[in-house]
């Protein structure tokens, strides 16, 4: 169960019910099917609360096992080249995933099938 302080309130949203988690700047955004979240908290802190459930696809990016698609090389805009990213459902959003990670998100990948 993840805490989420919203417009005042205070939220508890199943962990199972994030797609991901993604660090920008000095904020976790926390994504479900519906909704966006921003975290005060820490990606290495929420890391520890979140289990195994999650996989680190890149340094700034947790994302829920259950919520990978696809994995595949893409176009990288920033330098012309290509760069890994993995796809997740249902948002159908692509996530950069880090050369060190690809392997680990190929073997969850294939775990889950």
């Amino acid at each position: 169960m993840l805490v989420v302080s919203d417009r005042g309130r205070v939220l508890r949203l199943p962990a199972d019910e994030v797609i991901y988690l993604k660090a920008e700047q000095k904020y976790v955004t926390l994504r479900t099917a519906e909704q966006s979240h921003v975290l005060a908290d820490s990606l290495t802190e929420l890391e520890g609360r979140v289990g195994e459930r999650f996989i680190r696809v890149h340094r700034n990016a947790l994302v829920s096992r259950q919520a990978m698609k696809a994995l595949e090389r893409r176009a990288d805009d920033a330098d012309g080249g290509e760069t890994w990213a993995v796809q997740v459902a249902p948002t159908m959003e692509w996530l950069s995933v880090s050369r060190r990670q690809v392997t680990a998100v190929r073997e969850a990948m294939a775990a889950q099938a």
